[in-house]
């Protein structure tokens, strides 16, 4: 068996948006990076390039903050709000949406930072789709 082969970082996973006080789906998908995908490492780098480069090298609870929402956002590769909205509107995926979305709905956030960080979801054996069937 080639090890190497096991977890796939660069894979999608699906993940099928549940509402933030239930288990049930809403019908919004989106597709996940890992956290170890170049994507999200890039910001990663981003963020420590910025935090060592500046003159006085204070980690604040803010920057921190604002580097697990990049990371999240950057996890987003596509979505499909299905029947739904976002402000009013089919929000078009890119950074800053993205961005908003998840610094705005926590409940989002979190669903999809668990499934980012989540290495089986990026394994050969993994269904490929929310834990939330």
């Amino acid at each position: 068996m080639d090890i190497s082969k096991l977890v796939n970082s660069e894979d999608l996973f699906e993940l099928h948006l549940t509402g933030p006080e239930s288990d049930e789906r809403l019908g919004i998908r989106f597709m996940i990076r890992s956290n170890e995908s170049d994507a999200v490492k890039r910001i990663a780098r981003q963020h420590s390039d910025k935090f060592l480069a500046s003159r006085k090298k204070k980690l604040t609870a803010g920057k921190v903050e604002d580097e697990l929402l990049d990371k999240a956002a950057a996890a987003i590769a596509s979505w499909d709000w299905g029947d739904h909205d976002w402000k009013g509107e089919k929000p078009v995926l890119d950074f800053d949406k993205a961005r908003e979305v998840v610094e705005e709905a926590g409940w989002i956030y979190e669903q999809v930072a668990a499934a980012s960080e989540d290495r089986a979801n990026f394994t050969k054996t993994s269904g490929k789709g929310s834990a939330k069937a």
